[in-house]
C-alpha cells in the first residue's frame, strides 16, 4: 500500500529542498546522508539526484528500504517518508528527474543516478517548540530571528577561520561513510 502525498507534504518538500536519507549498510550499520535535490515525482513518489553518493547507492543495492526526513527549517516541522527505493542510472526516470532539477536550479552538473522512493508510509515530524508558541506563524517569526542571529555568529566564525573550500578529487571524497 502506498501513501498519497498531501498538499502540505508537497509544500514542505518544496520549501526545504533538503532531506536526510537513512539507509542501512551491507554490514547492518545505519547511514544518514543529506540530499539537496529532493523533489516530488508523482502523487506517491519522491526522488533526489545522486550527485556524490556511492555509499547510499551501495546501501540501496544491498537493501532497498529507505527513509527520507524532510523538515522546513523555519516552521520546525515536516515528514518522514519511508518505502522501497529504486536506483535509476539511465532511462526515462533518470532523464526526466535531471531535467526537472536542472530547470529549477538553472544549472547542470554530473549525476550518477536518480533515487526514486515509493512512499509506503509517511509520518509527521513536529518540534516540541510548538508547546511554547501560539502557532506556526509565531514559530516561523521566532526562527527567522534565531536564524539571523545564528548566521551572524557563523559569519564571524568564517571571518576568523576562513571559508570551507573543496577541490573534488572524486565523488567518493564528498560523502562520509
Amino acid at each position: 500500500m502506498f501513501t498519497t502525498l498531501t498538499r502540505d507534504m508537497r509544500a514542505i518538500i518544496q520549501s526545504a529542498h533538503l532531506c536526510f536519507a537513512a539507509t542501512v549498510t551491507p554490514q547492518g550499520r545505519p547511514n544518514v546522508s543529506p540530499k539537496g535535490t529532493i523533489r516530488v515525482w508523482d502523487d506517491r513518489s519522491l526522488f533526489f539526484l545522486d550527485i556524490a553518493s556511492p555509499g547510499t547507492r551501495a546501501n540501496l543495492a544491498a537493501n532497498p528500504w529507505m527513509e527520507l526526513n524532510v523538515v522546513d527549517q523555519s516552521s520546525r516541522r515536516g515528514y518522514r517518508f519511508s518505502g522501497r527505493a529504486e536506483v535509476h542510472q539511465q532511462g526515462k526516470v533518470f532523464e526526466e528527474a535531471k531535467a526537472k532539477v536542472f530547470a529549477d536550479e538553472n544549472a547542470t552538473y554530473p549525476v550518477s543516478s536518480v533515487v526514486l522512493l515509493l512512499v509506503e508510509h509517511a509520518a509527521s515530524v513536529v518540534s516540541p517548540g510548538y508547546w511554547h508558541v501560539a502557532d506556526e506563524h509565531a514559530m516561523r517569526a521566532l526562527w527567522r530571528e534565531r536564524r539571523r542571529a545564528l548566521d551572524e555568529e557563523f559569519e564571524a566564525h568564517l571571518a576568523e577561520e576562513g571559508p570551507f573550500k573543496i577541490t573534488p578529487r572524486s565523488e567518493k571524497s564528498l560523502e562520509p561513510h
